[in-house]
């Protein structure tokens, strides 16, 4: 639970998990050995003599729903491909983010469990999280060891998702046994103590059977951060039957376990510690961004993740194929993270109240897709259409820990307990030797949801094309538990309606322009108790909360579709809820809305020697609840960010590039008053292909160790992103 000292015993694991993995390798590579007249495909990479050709884009997406190539499919996709993932040295879901614009990071606090939180233009996607295109609840710190690519489908969509969706979907495709032989290692080693080892081994034992193996070791220090650190190993073992045939069954396995020391960043300063112009703004505490508030002796996280995963499809003729993924999972979220409070002022006195955030879950569920996918016609008309049946059904059990805090003002008592710590040289080896409690009461939350629909891609003509979907959800949830004091056992369900409608037109075969709507419908227990869109005593009789994308834009491949760049102006609105009078079970309607409003500009693909994943966003974004906050900016939603990764072949054998990722300032509150600087970073990277079976790459990810906040969290901290980092990677192909 606690590792106080970080020994050299896992970094020889890692080291001993690579050799074995290379040993391996070895022993098949006679086996693996293709011919030297042709190409060979290495997990998604060709290598021609000595050099790699990398991809940054994707023409057609993993999910069987999307019924037209991403050019013609009317809304903003982002795709980030496993390569992106290796230049950019991304080994984590919360790293990968920054190659695409629009997407901040939330932080836990109160109901919303420490995990993954990343929120598209500001709406939070915490359940709006796939794998293979079926729901992936729970709260995790995902990690990109097994994923081909992470495909993101920005603005309201509940017809593609069911219930939530709200900021769009992030879908996760994983790495799952084909047809060929291929095998992968990489050992990474860089400052903060990082040692990581990746292996991926592809095997077609037959001419329809294929199994792979991927494994990951990971166990770094964050750079920037004293004592943070964040450990893990994972593993993801898969079978195909039927590979490359016209039946196919896949089984596979997912194991992820985590170890961190948790990092709840620095304190806001409290309002009345400032200047008489700003006393009404609050900031990140002036401080040094490398200190941590937190106690080596109380905190910790550790996380379980495991799924399993069976993948059907057989083809039906004429056009069609009928295809089911059925993933059961279960996972655990155990910490206590110090929250560097400054609610009573502390700050003021150059102190700091070491208040906490706890949580103790355990989560299980199942969730099945049935898909029938093909293409006919109807007189003129040309139709590729999808329709289907989800189902899920999850349960989430969480005892929060009773942690000695003390009380919130740093008193010379509370000193000597080390409850509080000096703001600016905070110690976190202080011997604290507080109680630690599991609560009495656990909070226990269910969710059940039915779904039927019916998408359509219609071909009017050659020029004119027209997309349409619907979907009927039937949702149920349940939660019991503690609430301010009260024990509460609520439930909440019903049925609505969702659809999406576009029209694409397109004047030349490589370029479309489109208009398109879609809608969500976000009920009370969408997040099954680890997100912000959890049910409680005071949501319980709410109806789903709506929110509308409207959108215009349009895409076109240059280069013989090496490169798409991508052009598109959105709309999106949150409208009425319903929300229950206080004390009462009437039902009142409550205006309560937000505005988004902006642009996207993309670009993906190869331009001659140089490859390149560009994107900028500008949103305005607008409260509109009738209250003192209407006309304010909404919480975590930057006007401006831009992400920029290129890539530029040198030579036959050498390549070099990096990336821009920034954002202008943003609040963490409604009434504007918590606010984080803007920023700018910058990272670079290279690779030298040794020969046809080694290379080497070096990463060097913030490479002006900009200083700036990754996290800003309402009322209490902010947390500063990662320092520079420097890295190496071994990387060996077979």
């Amino acid at each position: 639970m606690r590792k106080l000292d970080k020994s050299g015993a896992s970094r020889a694991a890692a080291g001993s998990f690579v050799a074995l993995g290379c040993v391996g390798f070895l022993a098949s590579a006679p086996a693996m050995a293709q011919s030297t007249t042709e190409p060979t495909r290495l997990e998604g990479v060709t290598v021609t003599d000595t050099a790699v050709d990398e991809d940054y884009r994707v023409e057609e997406l993993s999910s069987p729903k999307y019924t037209a190539p991403v050019l013609n499919t009317p809304r903003i996709i982002n795709v980030i491909t496993e390569e992106v993932l290796e230049d950019t040295a991304a080994f984590s879901l919360e790293e990968a983010f920054r190659a695409v614009p629009g997407i901040t990071l939330g932080a836990g606090e109160g109901g919303t469990a420490s995990a993954d939180i990343p929120l598209i233009r500001g709406v939070d996607a915490t359940g709006d999280v796939f794998v293979d295109g079926v729901r992936d609840v729970g709260s995790q710190s995902r990690e990109v060891f097994a994923l081909e690519s992470i495909e993101i489908s920005k603005g309201p969509n509940s017809i593609l998702g069911g219930r939530g969706s709200a900021a769009g979907a992030i879908n996760l495709v994983t790495k799952v046994a084909r047809q060929g032989n291929f095998a992968t290692a990489q050992l990474t080693a860089g400052t903060s103590d990082l040692l990581r080892g990746t292996a991926d081994v592809n095997r077609q034992l037959s001419d329809s059977l294929a199994v792979r193996f991927v494994g990951m070791i990971h166990d770094s220090e964050v750079p920037g951060r004293d004592y943070v650190y964040s450990d893990r190993w994972g593993v993801a073992p898969s079978i195909t039957f039927g590979a490359g045939g016209p039946a196919t069954a896949s089984l596979d396995y997912y194991h992820l376990e985590t170890d961190a020391l948790p990092d709840y960043g620095i304190p806001l300063t409290s309002p009345f510690q400032l200047d008489p112009e700003v006393r009404d703004l609050r900031r990140p505490a002036d401080v040094d961004y490398d200190n941590f508030y937190g106690l080596v002796a109380r905190d910790f996280q550790e996380t379980n993740t495991d799924a399993v995963t069976l993948r059907l499809r057989t083809e039906l003729g004429r056009g069609f194929a009928l295809s089911n993924t059925t993933r059961y999972s279960w996972n655990t979220n155990n910490y206590i993270v110090t929250n560097p409070d400054d609610s009573a002022g502390n700050v003021a006195d150059g102190l700091v109240w070491r208040n906490v955030k706890s949580r103790n879950s355990e989560f299980e569920g199942v969730v099945s897709n049935t898909n029938l996918a093909g293409d006919f016609a109807t007189g003129m008309l040309r139709h590729s259409v999808a329709l289907g049946f989800e189902y899920s059904d999850s349960e989430n059990f969480n005892r929060n820990y009773s942690v000695d805090t003390g009380g919130r003002t740093c008193t010379p008592a509370q000193l000597a307990s080390f409850n509080c710590t000096d703001l600016l040289a905070p110690n976190p080896t202080d011997p604290w030797t507080g109680s630690i409690t599991p609560s009495a009461v656990p909070a226990i939350a269910t969710a059940e949801e039915y779904s039927l629909y019916l998408f359509d891609t219609v071909t009017v003509t050659p020029q004119l094309l027209l997309n349409g979907g619907i979907r009927w959800t039937d949702f149920s949830a349940t939660g019991s538990g503690i609430s301010r004091g009260d024990s509460y056992d609520v439930a909440n369900g019903g049925d609505f309606w969702s659809w999406q409608g576009g029209v694409i037109y397109k004047p030349t075969p490589d370029a479309s322009l489109y208009a398109s709507y879609a809608d969500s419908n976000t009920p009370p227990g969408t997040t099954v108790g680890e997100g912000s869109e959890n049910i409680g005593d005071n949501n319980d009789l709410y109806e789903p909360q709506k929110t509308e994308n409207w959108e215009v834009g349009g895409k076109v491949e240059l280069y013989e579709g090496a490169m798409l760049f991508s052009m598109a102006a959105f709309r999106v609105d949150r409208n009425n809820i319903l929300e229950r009078l206080p004390g009462t079970d009437a039902a009142s309607n409550v205006f309560a809305a937000a505005r988004l409003q902006g642009v996207e500009l993309s670009a993906s693909g190869r331009l001659g020697p140089v490859t390149m994943l560009v994107g900028y966003t500008y949103v305005n974004s607008e409260l509109r609840d009738r209250s003192v906050n209407q006309g304010n900016f909404l919480p975590n939603t930057p006007e401006h960010n831009l992400a920029a990764t290129i890539d530029w072949q040198a030579t036959p054998r050498f390549s070099i590039g990096g990336g821009a990722y920034g954002a202008s300032e943003r609040y963490a509150d409604a009434a504007n008053l918590i606010r984080a600087d803007g920023y700018v970073r910058f990272d670079a990277h290279a690779q030298y292909e040794l020969n046809d079976r080694f290379g080497l790459r070096v990463n060097v990810n913030n490479l002006t160790d900009e200083r700036y906040i990754a996290k800003l969290r309402y009322p209490h901290f902010a947390v500063p992103a990662a320092g520079r980092q420097a890295l190496a990677t071994l990387i060996a192909r077979y």
